[in-house]
């Protein structure tokens, strides 16, 4: 039994986009994504699936109206992927635009060049505004990409939807050829329509993987960020700053560069939860973590340790910088007011600093020395600085 090539390529479109639009759908819906970037992404899917049905007729023959309406969905489709990737990104474009655009479009090729027939004239029209929205986003999405993503990232998808801008300046080309007379360069009509059908079905999901890549990317950093930030404070986690430390101490058994540890503890942090309550005390554990964090350099490590405690990595430190660390943290902390409903809290904090400057010095023992230091400035009166004694030889 035979089947004819254009039953083949309907079939491909109608697969490929149901699947991409299913694969949106869900994605909105279950799978955190930006639910605005996943009805655009559907728009442009049905959109650009539609133009392509629309497109591919048996033995290569349209009407104007088909042709212009083909020309106004792809038109669509292309405004819609370029506005569902602004979303997705958090950046800036307004509806008015979009609506001023595709109705514009359609008033263009529906409304004058298929009554007058004029179909070059829409085709024509209709691939330079694609070309241009397609090259504006690529410039406009590249460095946002590349920032949450990497360089590589932002690469790719410009690529394809330059590629994509590239496809469409060809069949313009092709058009104005077709107009002056050169059309017998051409290959065949039919042969060009079912090019540029697979092409575009072809990039079109190339586009989708690539939207998908980045869909997953931010879903996998989304994971890696809370698997390793404490949920209160935002700041990172136990497991998180012992990593840090594991790589400090690798650090200074091959180069030899110290670095030194604070753990730091909320003084009577009980009482408060004791007298205002845990809310009060998850609003101090927030307002403390975010000190600390400021105070930092942008190298340090701040890490919610557990309960009211927190431990500050300082790598290149050694133990005079440390101290001057300590005590530039206790004294943001305790100028900082913290305001509870009609309350002002004064907080302070105890610290206790170790210097870790032999790299035979194991990890727990380390900490140990640290947490020495803090249990001495707890003894010894609160809202101070205690340093551990040296590692003995």
């Amino acid at each position: 039994m035979h089947i004819s090539p254009h039953l083949l390529l309907t079939a491909y479109i109608l697969l490929m986009h149901s699947l991409t639009t299913a694969m949106w759908l869900i994605g909105g819906r279950w799978m955190g994504l930006s639910r605005r970037a996943a009805a655009e992404w559907m728009r442009a899917s049905i959109a650009n699936g539609a133009a392509l049905l629309v497109t591919v007729t048996e033995g290569g023959t349209h009407s104007s109206l088909q042709v212009m309406l083909a020309c106004t969905l792809a038109v669509l489709g292309a405004a819609s992927l370029r506005r569902g990737l602004l979303s997705f990104l958090r950046m800036p474009h307004t509806t008015s635009d979009f609506v001023r655009l595709v109705a514009g479009m359609a008033a263009f090729n529906l409304l004058l060049c298929a009554p007058l027939g004029w179909p070059s004239l829409g085709i024509f029209a209709s691939c330079l505004v694609m070309v241009a929205l397609l090259l504006k986003c690529a410039r406009e999405t590249h460095a946002a990409i590349a920032r949450e993503f990497r360089p590589g990232t932002a690469l790719a998808s410009s690529v394809v939807l330059c590629a994509t801008a590239l496809v469409f300046t060809l069949t313009s080309v092709a058009v104005l050829m077709g107009q002056t007379g050169a059309q017998a360069l051409l290959p065949p009509l039919e042969v060009r329509q079912v090019a540029l059908v697979f092409v575009t079905a072809v990039l079109s999901i190339v586009v989708a993987f690539v939207q998908g890549y980045i869909v997953v990317m931010r879903l996998v950093n989304r994971l890696q960020h809370l698997s390793q930030h404490d949920s209160l404070t935002g700041l990172l986690n136990r497991r998180a700053i012992e990593q840090c430390l594991a790589r400090e101490a690798h650090r200074l058994q091959r180069f030899n560069e110290p670095f030194s540890v604070l753990l730091v503890d909320i003084d009577h942090f009980k009482r408060i939860n004791d007298l205002l309550g845990h809310a009060a005390g998850d609003e101090v554990l927030r307002q403390v973590a975010q000190t600390l964090a400021d105070q930092a350099r942008e190298v340090d490590r701040v890490a919610r340790y557990g309960g009211e405690e927190f431990c500050v990595l300082l790598p290149h430190t050694e133990h005079e910088g440390a101290v001057q660390a300590a005590e530039r943290l206790r004294a943001a902390v305790h100028g900082r007011e913290i305001t509870w409903h009609d309350e002002t809290l004064g907080v302070t904090i105890s610290t206790g600093v170790a210097c870790a400057t032999d790299p035979t010095e194991p990890m727990d023992a380390l900490l140990r020395r640290a947490d020495d230091a803090l249990y001495r400035a707890k003894a010894q009166g609160r809202n101070r600085v205690e340093v551990a004694d040296p590692l003995a030889a």
